[in-house]
């Protein structure tokens, strides 16, 4: 199996993905998707998923409610996919309503397990380690990504004061349900991210493929990442996408050009107030992070409603830190989904009546 992390709340976009590449979800939890997929799979989830933070390989699976259970079962995995020296470590351990719940502990007697059953375990290939635990049930997971998560794109050299990362902002576009066919607006597009990724979407190119990873060096991968990386090339479209972009700050949209610029995006930025922007199809879809903060109601929020009345036909996609926005809108989102943005709790509000 592989183990996909994510934004917390935003699992459902993860897997919404997975299953549009043609893969099957084995479990969904807590800022973690778990899929049906094999070791040979690294190359081309890292390549490819546009919702994940990380892709790990599930070395194994077990119940362990003591220390001696949890060495034993981690010396009994099977680690014949690694390096003869690895570099090894445990760098992250989660533990949720389980008896082991002493995150150092079980760092501490799963790093001995791994030293005993391998011998060497400073050597050069990187093994990095996750332990998940829930109601007495083991994760052991090795990061196949390596350094960066994979929202690190590489096109956002600078940003606005509240950026979505690149990974939430692809998130957000698979759950309004955007795939190139149909117009797309930002109306509050600050540094570009949401237009970048519905380009990287529309046109089917993978966010990572010009990526390095710390798996590439692992036996059996190296041939395997060259063959994904060419049929990722291969598969770019060469459509051209109906894509714009607004935001009433000047030296933030210098910003966003820029970043256009970077990942090759062909979208169409202006500054324009939301409440003058026009719609120029019948149908459409919006997807866009307002500002939020301070004395945001006066700004923002109270004239939210005229996005509405300017673009009736258009599904609306908001992000908000409203859970109810009746006090601005006489109508109710037609699905509210909760998620964390840079540790912010916020809410994606979707109206999305009117898709054909």
């Amino acid at each position: 199996m592989l183990l996909l992390t994510t934004t917390l709340g935003l699992e459902g976009g993860v897997s919404k993905e997975v299953k549009s590449l043609g893969y099957k979800i084995v479990d969904s939890l807590t800022g973690r998707v778990l899929v049906d997929a094999d070791y040979k799979d690294i190359p081309f989830f890292n390549i490819n998923i546009r919702t994940a933070e990380r892709v790990l390989y599930v070395v194994g699976t077990f119940k362990a409610q003591s220390f001696d259970e949890l060495y034993e079962n981690i010396k009994n995995l099977d680690f014949s996919f690694m390096v003869k020296k690895p570099y090894v470590r445990v760098v992250k351990v989660r533990s949720v309503n389980s008896k082991l719940f002493s995150k150092r502990s079980i760092q501490s007697v799963s790093m001995k397990a791994l030293v005993d059953k391998l011998k060497a375990v400073d050597g050069k290939v990187p093994y990095l380690f996750h332990i998940y635990a829930r109601k007495d049930k083991f994760i052991v997971a090795v990061d196949t990504t390596g350094k960066d998560s994979l929202h690190m794109r590489g096109y956002r050299k600078k940003y606005s004061k509240a950026p979505l990362r690149e990974t939430i902002a692809a998130s957000l576009l698979i759950l309004s349900r955007y795939d190139g066919k149909f117009p797309l607006h930002d109306p509050f597009c600050g540094s570009g991210t949401i237009p970048i990724e519905a380009y990287l979407i529309a046109r089917n190119i993978p966010p990572n493929l010009k990526r390095n990873f710390s798996s590439e060096n692992w036996p059996q991968l190296k041939e395997v990442y060259k063959i994904e990386r060419e049929k990722a090339a291969d598969g770019i479209k060469a459509t051209k996408p109906e894509i714009f972009c607004s935001d009433i700050d000047e030296e933030i949209l210098k910003v966003c050009t820029e970043n256009m610029e970077r990942a090759g995006a062909d979208v169409k930025v202006f500054r324009e107030d939301f409440k003058k922007v026009k719609a120029y199809k019948d149908f459409g879809i919006i997807v866009s992070n307002p500002p939020y903060g301070v004395r945001i109601e006066d700004t923002i929020w109270k004239d939210i409603h005229i996005l509405f009345e300017t673009f009736p036909n258009w599904s609306i996609n908001l992000v908000s830190p409203y859970k109810n926005p009746q006090r601005f809108l006489k109508i109710s989102p037609d699905k509210t989904i909760p998620f964390l943005n840079s540790g912010v709790r916020v809410y994606f509000l979707q109206f999305y009546k009117k898709i054909k």
